[in-house]
């Protein structure tokens, strides 16, 4: 018995070191070596671009015309949906079970008198 436990450990040692030698040149092979390194840009760099393309006139005034107009929501209410009223009914029928079950419980323990 006491054999079958060190052959196995020394089969997950050597299966752990396999995989650690096979994946290590992985990383080597993942770009080119010749290729030039672009510098990351930095937050203000991005924040001028954006700038540049987008006035931010154009943007507050779309996000003010668009803020309060409900009339453009065809849509109904959610509670007026099918799945609306399913998820009421199911709501409903839990706090109904549950309170039936809080008030018919069949253990009575000195805490609940």
């Amino acid at each position: 018995m006491r054999l079958q436990n060190r052959s196995s450990q020394w089969v997950v040692r050597v299966l752990i070191f396999a995989l650690a030698v096979a994946a290590a040149p992985l990383p080597s092979f993942a770009g080119e070596t010749n290729a030039p390194v672009k510098p990351r840009p930095t937050l203000t760099m991005l924040i001028k671009q954006a700038a540049a393309v987008t006035p931010v006139t154009v943007v507050r005034a779309q996000a003010t015309s668009t803020k309060g107009d409900k009339s453009q929501l065809d849509s109904p209410s959610f509670f007026k949906s099918k799945a609306g009223v399913i998820a009421l009914v199911v709501l409903a029928v839990g706090v109904g079970v549950t309170i039936y079950s809080s008030q018919n419980d069949r253990i009575h323990s000195v805490a609940r008198q």
